[in-house]
């Protein structure tokens, strides 16, 4: 029985010890930014949303159509919804997301096209395979938030 409690306690800080290395892995680099003037496709794993990109693999997102663009209500929406802004540029606005349990680091990114006056979002998780539909939930928080503004 002691044994038994031995490895089973084993594992589990196996386990934790991993999610902590994917928390720190996580710290490092960045946004993938624009590519050929459009954000970047998810790639074939369920840890990210791209409202530019649909993916029949992956939850379907849809941008923000607008009338009038405001990027102060866009950057207040992101911090209120716990964001932090690494890069605004004319077209384009990225951030970052940190978890607060194992403190997994998650890009978030807006590009805006003025022409179909239609704003496209992208939310992946840097680590991992799966993110229990974190990227959705975070996108569908960012839309109510810059809904109140």
């Amino acid at each position: 029985m002691k044994i038994l409690f031995i490895i089973l306690l084993s594992l589990i800080l196996i386990v934790l010890a991993y999610f902590v290395y994917l928390g720190f892995k996580s710290h490092s680099g960045s946004a993938n930014g624009l590519v050929n003037k459009k954000l970047t496709p998810c790639p074939n794993k369920p840890n990210c949303v791209c409202s530019e990109f649909p993916n029949k693999k992956l939850p379907n997102i849809n941008g923000i159509k607008y009338t009038k663009l405001n990027l102060k209500k866009i950057e207040k929406a992101i911090t209120m919804t716990g964001g932090k802004i690494t890069t605004i540029k004319e077209n384009y606005i990225a951030a970052t997301y940190t978890s607060s349990l194992f403190r997994y680091v998650d890009d978030f990114e807006i590009r805006i096209d003025a022409e179909a006056k239609l704003i496209h979002l992208r939310s992946a998780s840097r680590v991992g395979h799966s993110d229990m539909g974190v990227n959705q939930k975070r996108i569908e928080a960012f839309k109510k938030a810059l809904a109140k503004l």
